[in-house]
């Protein structure tokens, strides 16, 4: 395809049991003028195999090198290869909801003035069932806390391509690569969120301690080299210790398994209704074909 309008980035790094289900969610998109970046990371899995195995014109698979680069060197190479005006990011082992692009695009399209927009997202636990959701807030000067950090939820962003080249990762900001993007661009970019429920986020009850504390770690870099500059760092230092704070929480709430009952209080709960109603999305997902070709 050589005019799709949205370009959707998919990097990965040894997601083989889930990788080709988030490619089926694109593929179940009812917005259909796309194209898909898929980015290897080094997999050693046989990831690679099941992004090379799409036949599908949409899809093309950025030449591999073998190395593990880390995402935000990934996401850069997205914004390089995006041929679309807009952008979308997710994560390998995460689903976008069949009216995920449809939507955002519709809203970008009718607020000109917002470079970025986020989406609710559902939880999925361990069984791939709903657990839980997000509860975002809508308009940029909510999404923005200097102090607290910004209500967005990285992978479920749309972003303008023109901004996202603009602003590109640190590529040194290893899993808080968000956090370190929002500081540096908020003051000269639009934030929203759209309430909808357009994303469905694994993983987060399994999160492992060292991913979750070195994450943190470079969360408070990043607040000192941001919030010391704007509040002093006296105050910037009490949100940098609130970083290592965090750690140690969920360090003894890991010790004492109860860090699901610690996560499940970050979210909010499912009505009943919600929870049918992303169980019949989930199946409509899992039902879309994806063409393959045979890899010998």
């Amino acid at each position: 395809m050589n005019n799709p309008l949205v370009s959707v980035g998919i990097p990965f790094f040894n997601c083989k049991d889930f990788l080709l289900d988030a490619i089926r969610s694109i593929f179940a998109q009812t917005y259909t003028n796309w194209e898909l970046i898929l980015v290897d990371d080094g997999s050693t899995d046989g990831s690679l195999e099941i992004a090379l195995s799409i036949d599908d014109p949409r899809t093309r698979v950025l030449p591999p090198d073998g190395k593990n680069k880390q995402l935000p060197t990934r996401l850069n190479q997205i914004i390089q290869a995006a041929r679309g005006e807009f952008l979308v990011r997710m994560d390998a082992d995460d689903l976008s909801h069949p009216e995920r692009l449809a939507k955002q695009l519709e809203f970008l399209n009718n607020h000109k003035e917002v470079d970025v927009v986020g989406a609710n997202m559902c939880i999925l636990d361990e069984q791939n069932n709903p657990a839980c959701k997000s509860d975002t807030q809508g308009k940029h000067d909510k999404i923005v806390n200097k102090y607290r950090g910004f209500s967005f939820a990285h992978a479920t962003v749309m972003t303008r391509t023109e901004w996202s080249r603009k602003w590109q990762y640190d590529e040194k900001a290893i899993r808080a690569e968000d956090v370190e993007l929002w500081s540096r661009s908020y003051k000269d970019s639009v934030f929203a969120n759209i309430q909808d429920i357009l994303y469905f986020y694994r993983g987060v009850f399994s999160i492992s301690l060292s991913n979750y504390a070195r994450a943190n770690r470079t969360v408070a870099r990043y607040n000192w080299r941001y919030l010391a500059p704007e509040i002093g760092r006296l105050k910037a230092a009490y949100y940098v210790y609130r970083c290592y704070l965090k750690t140690g929480i969920f360090a003894s709430a890991k010790l004492l398994n109860l860090h699901q009952i610690l996560i499940r209080r970050r979210y909010s709960r499912l009505t009943p209704q919600e929870c049918a109603e992303l169980i019949a999305v989930l199946d409509v997902i899992r039902k879309t074909e994806v063409p393959i070709r045979d890899i010998k």
